[in-house]
């Protein structure tokens, strides 16, 4: 069956339309108010028109529906339902009492409640999820067989395709950051970006277990090996498929043995790519914040080396949609010295001869750093040097706050950041803890930090701030 032979064809017409914001916001206010206790879930339709009279009485965007004819909030509320119903969202019926009711039909709720997500920005959460197909597998029981391999399942499932969200989140972020033009160049929107937007739908707490208490290779094996042993069953298969059967899932005993094999062996195959996932959204992770790393080092380099000179070269340039590049840079026509033809004379290959390499040549003391340097340059953002510079600055206290951290240079300024990304990350010593006010360090402001060793956690957490 097509999409489109379940969906109204003007279905989607609403969310593409001038009013689209309107629309969206009213059909969550129906939504909200069809599942009211205040209307006993009804949706009776007066309640409805006065939430939306409520809404369109506040409303300070023009709504452009058929201006003409509609001014007041009643009008408005009255035209939008129509036009919902017209356009297959909503359905009406009588209830008694010379009353009707509003509802949502089922493919209506569903979108409804992607879309409250979405704008909602909700957390997804993995808390629990791999424990409890473990849990379920523990306890599996023949007479429950189906109903415990059906909910086990349905969390790998679950949690798949979960991480598959947050690895195209995260990816969604490094887009933002590497292609999009749009306010490219403002470290504080980076900033917040990193510290704010990105922390919050990555370094969520729920993703932290997932990487250490509620870690996968805490019960890979466990969960393997008692979906082998099932598997493996024979009278355990045979009972299952009947199971399927009694169900009414299927009719024929070779598509019942077919269905519960599939989603025996699914629960196997997720385990194999739930870790390919996790180590795949580790990877972007690492990416992201080394890309953000080298934007922040290029903004705030404003030196008068080099390096900074080109910086603020590249700004000028960036800046400018129409920029002639023959002020800085000589830029002449070349074309081929023979216009009838293209054709390049080939040339004959050298064979190159080694030379003796002179073993006593003796290498500057200067050029050996400047090497060095230069080696060792693309390796301090890494986390082992970042969790080095946290020891460093904690030596031998507890803690320390991000605004009490001695910032010299660019490169201590991109550290300071980096503390904070890779604080729920696995392998280092130390974790943060955002404080409810904010402080400035140069001319960036953000939300001051606690940063303090792993150990002493609890401790801080039931200190007055």
């Amino acid at each position: 069956m097509h999409l489109f032979d379940r969906l109204p064809n003007t279905f989607f017409t609403v969310l593409s339309s001038p009013n689209k914001k309107i629309y969206v916001d009213c059909i969550f206010i129906i939504y909200d108010a069809t599942n009211s206790i205040e209307d006993s879930f009804q949706g009776e339709r007066g309640f409805v028109v006065s939430k939306l009279i409520d809404y369109f009485e506040e409303l300070e965007e023009e709504f452009e529906e058929e201006a003409e004819l509609i001014s007041t909030p009643r009008q408005k509320a009255v035209s939008v339902i129509n036009i919902l119903k017209d356009h297959g969202w909503l359905g009406e019926e009588e209830i008694g009492d010379y009353k009707t009711s509003l509802n949502f039909f089922d493919y209506s709720i569903q979108m409804i409640d992607i879309l409250k997500r979405i704008a909602n920005n909700e957390q997804i959460e993995y808390t629990g999820e791999i424990f409890t197909i473990y849990s379920l597998l523990q306890s599996f029981e023949l007479a429950d067989g189906l109903t415990i391999i059906e909910q086990a399942y349905n969390k790998a499932d679950d949690v798949l395709r979960k991480l598959k969200t947050l690895r195209a989140n995260i990816y969604r972020f490094y887009y933002d950051l590497v292609q999009k033009r749009e306010n490219e160049n403002d470290l504080q929107i980076i900033l917040d970006k990193l510290l704010v937007d990105y922390k919050n739908n990555f370094f969520d707490n729920a993703y932290y277990k997932l990487k250490t208490t509620d870690s996968l290779p805490r019960y890979k094996r466990i969960i393997v090996s008692k979906i082998n042993e099932i598997y493996q069953n024979e009278q355990y298969l045979d009972e299952l498929t009947n199971q399927v059967i009694l169900a009414n899932k299927k009719t024929e005993y070779n598509d019942a043995f077919n269905y519960i094999e599939e989603r025996i062996r699914f629960i196997k195959d997720s385990m194999e790519s739930i870790e390919y996932l996790i180590a795949a959204i580790d990877e972007k992770n690492e990416l992201y914040i080394n890309a953000a790393a080298s934007k922040i080092m290029f903004l705030t380099n404003v030196g008068e080396d080099f390096e900074g000179l080109l910086n603020r070269l590249f700004k000028i340039i960036l800046k400018e949609k129409e920029f002639n590049y023959n002020d800085i840079f000589n830029l002449v026509d070349i074309r081929n010295l023979d216009s009838g033809s293209l054709f390049s004379v080939r040339r004959r290959r050298a064979v190159p001869e080694p030379s003796i390499i002179d073993y006593d040549y003796d290498i500057p003391d200067d050029v050996k750093e400047r090497k060095l340097a230069q080696l060792t340059k693309a390796n301090i953002f890494s986390k082992v040097e970042i969790n080095k510079y946290v020891k460093y600055l904690l030596n031998n206290t507890n803690s320390i706050k991000a605004s009490e951290v001695i910032i010299e240079s660019n490169e201590d300024f991109v550290k300071l950041i980096l503390v904070f990304l890779y604080s729920k990350s696995i392998g280092v010593s130390y974790d943060v803890k955002l404080l409810n006010y904010q402080t400035r360090i140069q001319n960036i402001k953000f939300n001051e930090f606690e940063i303090f060793n792993r150990g002493i956690k609890l401790w801080l957490l039931n200190q007055p701030l």
